[in-house]
């Protein structure tokens, strides 16, 4: 802000703050001083003063001494000492026998079942019979039935 507004900033607050010079010329309002020269009206007549009676103060007999009661110290009970533990090496677990894995055995190979077809007789050459050989009598189970 710039120096002339906080100039009449401050004379604003300056002078509604501070109470007007009207008011300075009232005077105070007039109150009427009490009639000093009369004695004030009243019914009933003053009491008349008494002083106070003067009462001693009642001395209370001091309390009787009475010594405090002393109670008997507790007797020292040493705490009791547990044994230490007796010392146990611990145990040491033996280590398993070694077994070696169990290897399952691959199967037996088989070879397949061949089944072998039934036995082929050679066609007899022509004339029934070979050349050297005395002709065949039941040449009929030999030959093949297709």
């Amino acid at each position: 802000m710039q120096i002339t507004s906080l100039l009449v900033l401050f004379v604003g607050v300056v002078v509604l703050v501070t109470p007007s010079f009207a008011d300075g010329d009232k005077p105070p309002e007039y109150e009427p001083a009490p009639p000093y020269f009369k004695p004030p009206k009243v019914e009933k007549p003053f009491p008349e003063h008494k002083p106070p009676v003067y009462k001693p103060p009642k001395i209370e007999k001091p309390p009787v001494y009475k010594p405090p009661k002393i109670e008997k110290p507790p007797v020292y009970k040493p705490p009791k000492i547990e044994k230490p533990p007796v010392y146990k090496p611990p145990k040491i677990e033996k280590p398993p026998v070694y077994k070696p894995p169990k290897i399952e055995k691959p199967p037996v190979y088989k070879p397949p079942v061949i089944v072998k077809p039934p036995p082929f007789h050679k066609p007899l050459p022509p004339y029934g019979h070979y050349p050297g050989h005395p002709p065949v009598e039941n040449a009929e189970y030999i030959k093949p039935k297709n």
